[in-house]
């Protein structure tokens, strides 16, 4: 797979403008004209070409005539749409300009519960699963900015979902113990989510699965809060979806995953931890904390397990459905500081990873899980940038070597994060 990947790569280097049919030089209108024969490029340009969502617009306040993606002009790091009317900027072969994905206004009004029983509907809808795992190697040519910055709770048109493509979708509750020092979701209080698992890539040609966790809370009248979780990035971990403990701070990757990784820092200093913070501003009812008391980090240690003997897609996603409900899947454990070394997995107990525990409480499913075609296709769990955490909570810096744990060379700063898209086409 790491020769894939290495492959894909030299292919988009090769052809420097996929869209445009020129072997070198710049972009400049940024529209499809010719096939260039590598799969992974032919795929960038159906999903360019797929018709973009209702409404959807760019920087400069345009119309969107396709969806968006990438190309290598910017090392596939902000994604662009054609345009209507002339709007945005121009090129030889039509005018273009880089996209954004504000938030629904007229669907963040709603209810949490409102929002919740929208999702259990399209989750619910059609229970099978996506039939295979795509290439993996195409992530390279995604703009991963989208997955930190897309304001929805479903992917944009023509995104598709390169890793943890097939997974199953779990409602649950967490009460949070009344001794949480945390606000927001992590406050006291009954807290209402969803959780997909689903491995990062195909368990089959991996010999096992890669375990990662996406979990969605709705909230009244703004944005949901989302993180994501993981125990490494370590390919084949175990046939037990749950036979490591979790977490939202991971090592930092090595190997042919550390490729992977120098894609998600064209959106973050640290791909090895996303942030807490937004989770901690605002209450599932709305209320808004400022400043927010976050968690250094979550630690989840699971309450389930399976059977740790080879298995296909099917089987994998069957045996989290044969859950009964009233299943505890994770407990949820907030760590106040780091404890040693950070880039201790997270498989070594709480009394090696977890500085100043406080047990939250218990994600305890609510419905049986299932498989879902909505989940595996457009079901998003936005990532927060650490740097957030680190501007919200400057203290964090000092409780850690945030350079090594996060495999970054020289000084990480809250200001030193990538520039956003939107800011950077302003």
């Amino acid at each position: 797979m790491r020769l894939l990947l290495l492959a894909t790569i030299a292919s988009f280097a090769a052809a420097a403008c996929p869209f445009s049919g020129q072997s070198s030089g710049p972009c400049p209108g940024r529209t499809p004209d010719r096939d260039q024969g590598d799969v992974s490029t032919m795929s960038l340009k159906r999903r360019h070409l797929a018709a973009p969502d209702p409404g959807q617009k760019t920087v400069q306040g345009c119309t969107c005539t396709t969806s968006c993606g990438a190309t290598l002009d910017d090392q596939f790091d902000c994604a662009w749409c054609s345009t209507a009317d002339n709007c945005g900027h121009f090129g030889i072969t039509g005018h273009y300009d880089y996209c954004v994905f504000p938030q629904d206004d007229a669907f963040e009004k709603q209810t949490f519960e409102q929002k919740n029983a929208y999702f259990w509907s399209k989750i619910s809808a059609d229970k099978t699963r996506l039939a295979k795992y795509p290439n993996v190697a195409n992530i390279v040519g995604e703009s991963i900015q989208v997955s930190f910055d897309e304001g929805r709770d479903e992917l944009p048109s023509g995104r598709q979902k390169y890793i943890h493509s097939v997974g199953a979708i779990c409602p649950f509750v967490l009460d949070v113990a009344a001794d949480s020092p945390y606000t927001g979701l992590f406050a006291p209080g009954t807290q209402k989510g969803f959780v997909r698992m689903g491995s990062a890539v195909d368990p089959v040609a991996n010999k096992g699965i890669t375990p990662g966790l996406g979990i969605k809370f709705a909230r009244t009248g703004v944005h949901s809060g989302n993180y994501v979780a993981l125990h490494s990035l370590d390919l084949g971990q175990s046939w037990d979806f749950f036979a490591y403990n979790v977490s939202n701070h991971i090592s930092p990757p090595t190997g042919f995953t550390e490729l992977l990784a120098k894609k998600f820092n064209q959106a973050s200093q640290c791909a090895a931890q996303v942030g807490l913070s937004d989770m901690a501003r605002y209450s599932q009812d709305g209320t808004k904390h400022d400043p927010p008391t976050t968690p250094f980090k979550l630690f989840l240690v699971p309450g389930v397990s399976t059977p740790a003997t080879p298995k296909t897609l099917d089987q994998i996603n069957a045996e989290v459905e044969a859950f009964p409900v009233g299943s505890t899947l994770y407990t949820v454990y907030a760590c106040a500081h780091a404890l040693g070394d950070e880039m201790t997995p997270t498989d070594g107990g709480l009394g090696e990873a977890c500085g100043s525990p406080t047990k939250l409480g218990a994600m305890v499913t609510t419905a049986k899980c299932t498989s879902s075609k909505w989940g595996d296709e457009k079901f998003y769990i936005r990532h927060q940038r650490i740097e957030e955490d680190w501007a919200a909570h400057p203290e964090f810096l000092t409780q850690y070597n945030a350079a090594k744990a996060c495999g970054w060379s020289g000084e990480l700063t809250p200001q030193g994060a990538p520039k956003k898209c939107a800011d950077a086409h302003a």
